[in-house]
């Protein structure tokens, strides 16, 4: 689907969508108990959609009615090898291959889009000299297909941290369904924590013990059951943060269903932006930022909040002097290169981006020009960025490929618009 975004400003109040990060996290807590848990504020996704089929897959039930997903968790273990289908979301396939050989010993993963091209190193050789089977191939349909056989024990477990926080993650849900204690211990440099502390918190809800034994250490007992747990789902800063970097840009949005006290690292938008030069507003009715066109140069380190990056590298675009966004090299495993997406995009716009190994170097320039049409690489986030760049470029700017908003924000085109962006 092609869309032509033109310039103008955003306007008006809009309540931040549901956390992605949060729903697939209470999902899985969900989905692990033997009772039934209402998640409210729920947002259908694709990828909130895989981790629902990967919970029918180990035998719970799942139903929407309006914005609340109802799940009844497992009822059953099963030696077959059910399939998961993981679609192109990372969190599910990393969440649920170590839960998948705890509770069936095993079973089939199939991913499309780049997913098959992202790591899963760090699983294999944790897992295979523990006798699990690791075997990767193609299906009949084409579709990319990780088949895992075996169990894993009770023990310690050593992961790097510098690779992905859902690897920590997809252990930290499994381990205490195992029948003896287990420690996991995670190196430095810790991609992410954010991610970490989230999973952290959602699995303590739902009434499971871990005891920290060091900085990203854990002591975590076996023997346990999640217990369910109803809850509203908080708002998405990763996503707020588009509207909070369209109002530094000029625009003005209020942005609700934000929770300040929130572990979610892209919280940290706001604190780049004040580094910007902007002023953070809050009130009972949300919040907003306010640049009054004074941004300068923003110098920060993004290893913990990736998925900002794009939109916080628009604003440095604008902003006067050279910008330095630090260690950014996992935006290179994400549905696209992220990093080369955003300096191709920022540069057909008249900018000034570059790579300079995992840093992102933007120089401002005054005024962005409309290349007329700018290629987002089928990645929902970098059709975002293009939507905001299209509000202070000089003509419109045009995407195919925008069903990738479906990805994490289906809404997105309906919010956009009725905030006033003009897009055919």
């Amino acid at each position: 689907m092609n869309i032509r975004f033109l310039p103008g400003k955003l306007d008006g109040k809009m309540a931040a969508p549901a956390s992605k990060s949060e729903a697939h996290r209470a999902m899985i807590c969900a989905g692990l108990t033997r009772g039934q848990t209402e998640l409210k504020g729920f947002m259908v996704s694709e990828d909130t959609k895989a981790t629902a089929r990967c919970l029918e897959a180990l035998g719970a039930a799942v139903s929407l009615s309006g914005d609340t997903l109802t799940i009844s968790g497992y009822q059953r273990h099963t030696d077959l090898m059910p399939v998961f289908d993981c679609g192109e979301s990372g969190s599910t396939l990393r969440f649920f291959v170590p839960l998948a050989l705890i509770l069936c010993h095993g079973g089939i993963f199939r991913m499309r889009g780049r997913l098959s091209q992202r790591p899963m190193e760090v699983y294999e050789a944790l897992f295979v000299p523990r006798g699990v089977t690791w075997h990767m191939s193609e299906g009949a349909d084409g579709a990319a297909e990780l088949m895992v056989t075996g169990s894993i024990p009770s023990g310690e477990y050593i992961l790097p941290g510098n690779v992905s926080s859902q690897f920590v993650s997809g252990l930290l849900f499994a381990l205490p369904l195992l029948s003896g204690d287990s420690y996991l211990h995670v190196l430095p440099p810790v991609e992410s924590e954010g991610y970490i502390h989230m999973t952290v918190e959602a699995i303590q809800k739902s009434g499971i013990r871990i005891e920290k034994t060091g900085d990203f250490a854990w002591k975590i007992p076996g023997f346990q059951q999640y217990r369910n747990e109803s809850s509203v789902l908080g708002g998405d800063w990763s996503q707020a943060a588009v509207l909070m970097c369209a109002d530094a840009l000029g625009s003005s949005v209020t942005v609700s269903h934000l929770s300040r006290s929130s572990v979610q690292g892209d919280a940290a938008v706001l604190d780049c932006l004040k580094k910007m030069g902007a002023e953070v507003l809050e009130s009972e009715e949300g919040i907003r930022v306010v640049s009054g066109g004074g941004l300068h140069a923003l110098d920060m380190d993004m290893r913990d909040y990736p998925d900002i990056v794009p939109m916080l590298a628009l604003v440095c675009q604008v902003a006067e002097g050279e910008s330095r966004l630090r260690n950014c090299g996992r935006l290179r495993l994400k549905e696209c290169d992220r990093l080369a997406g955003t300096v191709s995009i920022l540069n057909s716009l008249g900018g000034q981006a570059r790579e300079d190994g995992d840093d992102l170097v933007i120089r401002g320039v005054r005024q962005l020009k409309s290349p007329g049409f700018v290629e987002t690489f089928h990645d929902h986030r970098m059709v975002m960025l293009a939507s905001i760049a299209a509000l202070v470029c000089d003509g419109p700017v045009e995407v195919a490929g925008a069903e990738a908003l479906d990805k994490s924000w289906p809404g997105y085109l309906d919010a956009y618009r009725s905030l006033g962006g003009l897009a055919q």
